[in-house]
């Protein structure tokens, strides 16, 4: 049993960085990227959102596809230091959890060297030692569930075991395609519908913990009629 925590939204609060690196890219190439368009794409890996958002994106080889990634999340990182902070009671949490031996992993569709820099910049990386899993080492980004049924497998856990905890449509769907137990956390720009899906919503980590039981190995889950 374990919990898989999506990062951008529920770990950290990135939407500025975010917001600010794609519209630097953009304008770079001549067109503005709107905030709906930044809405709809929450938890859509960045090669996703350029294939179906970016200017000419029909026109679009491989190689350019990836030179607007690199840019934007070059970009990002550059704006970690004065944008991104932890979600309130995020670090509290993660030290509960560990407190009580129960395992954790981060299943993000960031890029794997921006996981590692947010994960090392919050010096919680320790947190989650091995079982982190990135956009760029699964095939299908979310809503498939491969990087969910991925961090399962690094967990060495069944996934009907697991509970997800994400911020987006995209990653809730993702872990309910998992067959994990899914935790919508209602965040900054969402609406509530998105979570449709979810087995349950909450709004911040103080809800959350209320609603978990730990037994003394580690194992969790929902409370009943969470």
């Amino acid at each position: 049993m374990a919990i898989l925590f999506d990062m951008d939204g529920v770990l950290i609060d990135s939407n500025q960085a975010h917001l600010d690196s794609w519209r630097k890219t953009a304008r770079e190439e001549g067109f503005e990227f709107s905030d709906e368009i930044f809405w709809q794409t929450f938890g859509m890996t960045s090669e996703s959102i350029v294939e179906k958002y970016w200017k000419n994106c029909e026109s679009l080889t491989p190689d350019q596809v990836a030179d607007v990634v690199r840019r934007k999340e070059d970009a990002f990182r550059y704006s970690i230091v004065d944008y991104v902070k932890p979600i309130d009671g995020a670090l509290d949490f993660l030290a509960f959890l560990e407190e009580h031996g129960v395992k954790v992993a981060v299943g993000s569709s960031a890029p794997r060297v921006n996981v590692e820099y947010v994960l090392d910049w919050l010096k919680i990386g320790s947190y989650f030692h091995d079982a982190v899993v990135a956009g760029d080492q699964v095939r299908r980004g979310k809503p498939n569930p491969d990087i969910f049924l991925e961090a399962a497998k690094i967990l060495g856990v069944a996934p009907e075991t697991c509970i997800v905890i994400d911020d987006s449509r995209s990653g809730v769907n993702a872990g309910k395609n998992a067959n994990m137990t899914t935790v919508g956390f209602f965040s900054k720009g969402h609406r509530v519908e998105e979570y449709q899906n979810a087995d349950l919503v909450v709004s911040n980590y103080d809800e959350l913990r209320a609603v978990l039981e730990i037994d003394s190995n580690g194992n969790v889950a929902l409370k009943p009629h969470a």
